[in-house]
């Protein structure tokens, strides 16, 4: 112990010597572990920490599939058969999403509530923090109105007041008993609150899919046979009812971090690569640092001091470096994790579980020791300690002779061939990012801005009064100054989904039957199409002849050219399902639009009007004259409030911002890669400067004398950095081969960019080498202003 507090005092006394190497290697192992640590609290926060439910691997998620849908909802028939036929399931349970609007404290307000089954709380068995949750008999149809709060919209509405369980609050003009409050780890799909599902079982809705469903396996039985026995149940039902839709179970972790794990275990090798850099620069380094004290070790050795001790003392050093970059790495690693969780809430799954916990300590102490030992015990692999003794009998120490003159050129090549696979691993997505962004989407996006309402109570009861409210208020807005056009939409592109089927052209599909398209259906009304800039390719639009009774539609052009390839779809008919029972006729054929987000593909879509169908919940859309559509905003909500005082406005955004909130996962990315890609890049090229500086100064001698003979100093300069482009060019070309590697792992996060593209890797070449050349360039030209006399009277 004794020896060990002794190597400690030489390390702080070392370290206290050499102040200009023991804070440069304290930033580099500060900057590498502060990354990596944070990295992997994401890591951790998303993929690694259980789910806060008990027993969490015993919950699934329960789909229908369908030839165009591997994973739709349930009906709620279909959700009755899952249920009580299946013999692998404790529980199964539903939600579905809906919006509502709370009047009756404060301002009116639309919120997002869920519509569940009394055994959705079997499934994932977490108590109420207060009251209690509703029964089966409650969940019966015309069963009482209660309501479950979520935690966080009980914080906000209710101040987190205990006694609100009794109290009546009203939904969409009907009054609701609070039974219960939620805790707030129960974040089910974001919901504000949750509310029996009530609904009778009709064997008519069977072709309604709406329920997200889930379950919980029974003790001791495995996901494979849960997902054997229910496609088995799948093939029954489907021979049963006469149609192709069956059935399939995944694990409920894989729905919720599924799509992210493939990126962030990307973003973890990368920050693994920054540190090896990092790690790199400091064993450079500390090698230079230990060529400098080779006399000072063979002394010690001479002295009787043994191998042992003078590598546990290299390695003290090392390690209290690393320990005190690690401290400071803690703390940056505790703000890029706050930084992120606020930038990346609506991005990411899971997000509110990031945070620095005893595993991320663990962690950051486990890197710190072992990137000090290595870095400690590098030295001492290049300077071979049993020749070490030859240091006192050397005549010419100074000069840079043997391997001394070049070390660390075998780090460098390896620093920069791992910034470089980084650098073209982000080139790509940056790349890609920028190409999905300039997509086509289908619609025109400056000067338009649009905002939800949503008609509910006794007030908008009939379908007339709905379709009364979109007339008067499409009349009144199109009336103020500045409104270019004005509509209305049930699914605004990239920011509401849902409605869609299997649909069926008259005289029947141009192909098989396990290969039908799923359908998406809108709803619009006044000048939606002129609003967005959706131009008319064929036919006509929507007008006043296309009113209750009307079997009108139009169909976008992925539509028209899917169901009629070849001819003309105007007049041609289609319905829903494969037993029709009602045919819509196409009118008019607009352009398509990327309604999923920029990096999704096109959806088949069909469009009525709300004089046809009147729709609840709709998405005003206005497009200015002027520069600013947000000054629109306060005379509309004028005007809504002058028509119903209880309607509220929601949801204000413009359409520059919903497009590129469509991109937000991607942008997030490349972000992320491009700065690991420009850190790993920088320290690379820090280590190019370091290791040519160092050599030169060991070099000095050999540069004296070319001067000396006569060589010119723009000579020595080229040579310098020409040695440096070498190195480089050897580092880059290795950085290829690893490219590809890596290139393999990121094509599925690539859309409109190949993995191979030969430009970023041609980019990315050039730059490397050109910074590289530059990083030899500042030592080289100290170099040649070497005074040759000076540096052969000094030897």
């Amino acid at each position: 112990m004794g020896r060990v507090a002794q190597d400690i005092r030489y390390a702080v006394r070392t370290a206290i010597r050499t102040p200009s190497v023991s804070i440069l290697a304290i930033l580099a192992f500060a900057l590498g572990i502060g990354v990596t640590t944070a990295v992997f609290s994401i890591f951790n926060g998303v993929l690694l920490a259980p789910l806060p439910f008990p027993d969490p691997d015993e919950l699934v998620a329960v789909y229908g599939t369908q030839p165009a849908c591997a994973t739709c909802p349930a009906s709620f028939p279909k959700y009755y058969d899952w249920k009580t036929r299946n013999k692998v399931f404790a529980a199964m349970g539903g939600s579905t999403q809906a919006s509502f609007v709370l009047t009756g404290s404060g301002a009116a307000e639309q919120v997002n509530g869920l519509y569940t089954t009394a055994s959705l709380n079997d499934v994932f068995r977490v108590p109420p923090q207060l009251g209690r949750w509703y029964t089966e008999q409650e969940d019966q149809f015309g069963g009482p109105k209660v309501v479950v709060l979520a935690y966080k919209f009980w914080q906000r509405r209710f101040s987190g007041d205990s006694s609100v369980i009794g109290r009546t609050v009203t939904f969409d003009g009907e009054p609701y008993e609070v039974i219960g409050v939620m805790p707030a780890t129960f974040t089910h799909r974001g919901g504000d609150f949750y509310v029996p599902l009530q609904r009778k079982l009709d064997p008519a809705t069977r072709g309604n899919h709406f329920l997200s469903t889930y379950a919980r396996l029974q003790k001791g039985v495995p996901l494979d046979r849960a997902i054997r026995e229910m496609r088995a149940l799948g093939d029954s039902l489907a021979r049963e009812y006469g149609y192709n839709h069956g059935i399939d179970v995944r694990s409920y972790r894989e729905v919720v971090v599924g799509q992210i794990r493939g990126p962030l275990q990307v973003l973890l090798g990368a920050v693994f690569c920054v540190l090896l850099i990092a790690c790199a620069n400091v064993a450079n380094l500390l090698l230079a640092s230990g060529m400098s004290r080779r006399r000072e070790m063979a002394v010690r050795l001479a002295l009787g001091a043994g191998q042992r001790d003078v590598a546990r003392q290299l390695t003290a050093e090392s390690l209290l470096l690393a320990v005190a970059g690690g401290v400071l790495g803690l703390l940056l690693a505790i703000w890029i994790v706050r930084v992120f969780v606020v930038l990346a809430a609506t991005n990411l799954p899971r997000a509110t579980t990031i945070h620095v916990d005893r595993r991320v300590l663990l962690f950051t102490a486990a890197t710190s020791i072992v990137v000090g030992v290595v870095c400690g015990l590098w030295p001492l692999l290049r300077l071979r300690l049993r020749t070490l003794t030859t240091a006192l009998r050397e005549a010419d120490t100074r000069t840079g002779s043997g391997g001394g003159a070049t070390f660390g050129n075998g780090l460098v090549i390896a620093e920069i061939a791992v910034a470089f696979a980084l650098l073209v691993g982000a080139g790509l997505m940056v790349k890609n990012l920028m190409l999905l962004e300039r997509r086509d989407a289908g619609i025109t996006t400056d000067h338009v801005i649009a905002f939800d309402i949503s008609p509910s109570g006794p007030r908008y009861k009939d379908r007339a009064s709905i379709s009364s409210l979109y007339r008067t208020l499409d009349e009144r807005l199109a009336a103020v100054g500045g409104v270019q056009y004005v509509g209305l939409t049930s699914h605004l592109p990239m920011y509401r989904f849902g409605n869609n089927g299997e649909q069926t052209r008259e005289g029947g599909n141009p192909w098989g039957p396990d290969d039908n398209p799923l359908v998406e259906y809108r709803y619009l009304y006044g000048d939606y199409l002129k609003a967005l800039g959706i131009p008319l390719l064929r036919g006509r639009g929507l007008d006043s002849r296309d009113g209750p009774g009307t079997q009108t539609v139009l169909v976008n052009q992925a539509m028209a050219e899917k169901f009629w390839p070849n001819e003309d779809p105007l007049g041609k008919r289609f319905g829903q399902g494969t037993d029709v029972k009602q045919y819509w006729t196409v009118v008019g054929v607009i352009g398509s639009i990327r309604s999923f987000g920029l990096a999704a593909r096109t959806p088949y879509e069909f469009y009525r009007t709300t004089d046809q169908v009147p729709y609840g919940a709709m998405t005003v859309v206005l497009r200015s004259s002027g520069a600013d559509p947000s000054s629109l905003i306060p005379t509309a909500r004028s005007i809504v409030s002058s028509l119903d005082p209880n309607l509220p406005v929601t949801q204000v955004q413009t359409m520059e911002e919903v497009v590129s909130a469509s991109v937000g996962q991607p942008r997030l990315l490349s972000a992320l890669s491009g700065l690991f890609g420009a850190l790993a890049g920088l320290l690379a090229m820090v280590g190019v400067y370091g290791v040519t500086s160092y050599n030169v100064r060991r070099q000095r001698r050999e540069y004296g004398i070319r001067l000396a003979l006569g060589a010119d100093p723009a000579t020595v300069q080229r040579l310098i950095v020409r040695r440096g482009a070498v190195v480089a060019a050897i580092g880059i070309a290795i950085g290829c081969v690893a490219g590809l590697a890596l290139t393999r792992v990121l094509a599925s996060m690539l859309n409109d960019v190949k993995p191979t593209d030969p430009a970023v890797f041609a980019g990315n070449a050039v730059m490397v080498l050109v910074v590289a050349m530059a990083a030899c360039y500042l030592p080289a030209r100290w170099a040649g202003r070497v005074d040759p006399a000076l540096v052969l009277r000094n030897d």
